[in-house]
């Protein structure tokens, strides 16, 4: 971050100011963390999605030379020849693009910058400054034959959008929720849940629905591949693992840095009471009674002590009090059979790091794929950044405020788990990848 001093020095426009301070939010490596404008503070452009009619993935055979290539085309591009390599971009080499456009790219991971960087490649994006774009899309790409040849691509409007092809053969869907999608296997006895989010809200309504179904149709000692490619984050990993699995195991941690905003956490919850009408549930702190007393005892105790950090506790205290042996055990009602993982793009991150990480770190299951975003943490804050000297806002600059502490006692962010089996992307298999992954966690699952 100081490296980038000279930037602030040289600023003369309210739009250089605040690409410096996207340039400075990203230099610490945290894709939860963003420039979010507010009233009255830098004038910037208005959030929009330009793109070439393009989509672009990451081979990621070899996380040392980054690798870009088309994965699908619109209408007006049929030219393009899919699983052609990138080579250039807009008068760059790949190397060059990628030197220059990592300060722009909000990351936590190697991995996740490379997808992140490929989602970005046929778009203008507003947090990027214009004049690093050329008014269409010029790109150089290489052939398998190791031709060469150039197109350009006109941007649009429109945000051309990928996802892989979901090849399910043998499998049945049997129940859709906010949360999740179930899909059966009745003749290998293979519950499929094709997981979506993480909804605190939603999770205590679809798990008990999930578990009524699986006890019902007496399918709780199948076994499970549980597929996270397109899930969000949210809360609760640890309250739904406690129905995946028969073993008891160690959640995530967390803890809470005491700079200002930490403290202001503190304060906040301290001063918190009860909700009545939220009853706990087996494996569910809902109330959020035991992460209040934290809050009043422990936490306050770590502040008047002028500790830097809180000590860890079990993640937000909604799975387990503070005074516990840090054990969960499964809920009453439980699935038996083998579990395993499977990921297919680095997208997701956040709460899906922690429930992964569970799975792994207690050997619960077989992670396939590639690694999740590694972006979790405790909680994120926000300050209002102000013009020195005056109340002039000037954007809100978000911060972490602390770590998310895997089951194996490391810190979580930029350290999600790797896989058991890795199963990169690359340009040979992206069409059938979530086939392949599927079928390769099935294989696992044989006596």
């Amino acid at each position: 971050m100081k490296r980038l001093r000279s930037e602030f020095i040289a600023s003369s426009t309210e739009l250089e100011l605040y690409y410096a301070l996207w340039k400075l939010s990203n230099a610490r490596r945290d894709r939860h963390l963003a420039v979010i404008p507010v009233e009255g503070g830098l004038e910037i452009p208005e959030p929009r999605c330009v793109s070439a009619p393009i989509q672009v993935l990451p081979d990621f055979t070899d996380l040392n030379n980054p690798a870009f290539f088309v994965a699908s085309v619109g209408e007006s591009s049929i030219s393009l020849n899919l699983g052609d390599i990138i080579v250039g971009v807009n008068g760059r080499s790949i190397a060059g693009y990628v030197k220059e456009f990592t300060a722009w790219i909000r990351h936590s991971s190697p991995h996740g910058l490379y997808w992140q960087m490929a989602y970005g490649l046929p778009k203008q994006l507003s947090e990027v400054p214009h004049n690093l774009y050329s008014q269409d899309l010029h790109l150089r790409l290489e052939r398998p034959s190791g031709d060469r040849y150039d197109v350009t691509l006109p941007y649009s409007d429109d945000c051309y959008g990928f996802g892989f092809q979901y090849s399910l053969a043998g499998f049945v869907e049997v129940m859709r929720r906010d949360n999740f999608n179930v899909f059966l296997d009745r003749g290998r006895e293979i519950v499929l849940l094709q997981w979506l989010d993480f909804e605190r809200d939603d999770l205590v309504k679809d798990i008990p629905a999930l578990m009524d179904y699986a006890e019902r149709e007496q399918i709780l000692d199948w076994d499970m591949v549980i597929d996270v490619t397109y899930s969000s984050g949210g809360s609760g990993g640890a309250y739904v693992i406690q129905r995946l699995v028969d073993q008891p195991f160690r959640p995530t941690f967390g803890n809470v840095r005491l700079s200002d905003l930490g403290r202001e956490r503190i304060h906040r919850y301290r001063d918190r009471t009860v909700d009545v009408d939220s009853p706990d549930i087996y494996g569910f702190n809902l109330s959020r009674s035991w992460l209040y007393e934290w809050a009043r005892t422990d936490a306050t105790e770590a502040i008047r002590r002028g500790d830097e950090y809180t000590e860890s506790v079990p993640f937000k205290l909604a799975h387990l009090p503070k005074e516990s042996d840090g054990i969960l055990r499964p809920a009453p009602v439980h699935f038996t059979g083998q579990v395993a993982i499977i990921n297919g793009s680095i997208w997701g991150g956040s709460h899906l790091d922690q429930f992964v990480a569970m799975f792994v770190d207690n050997d619960l299951a077989t992670f396939l794929g590639m690694p999740t975003g590694g972006f979790s943490n405790t909680w994120e804050g926000e300050e209002v950044l102000y013009f020195p000297g005056t109340r002039r806002p000037v954007v809100e600059f978000m911060w972490s405020i602390g770590h998310t502490i895997r089951p194996n006692g490391e810190v979580l962010e930029g350290n999600p788990a790797q896989p058991d089996i890795y199963i990169p992307v690359t340009r040979q298999n992206y069409l059938d990848y979530q086939r392949i992954l599927l079928d390769a966690a099935i294989d696992t699952l044989k006596p």
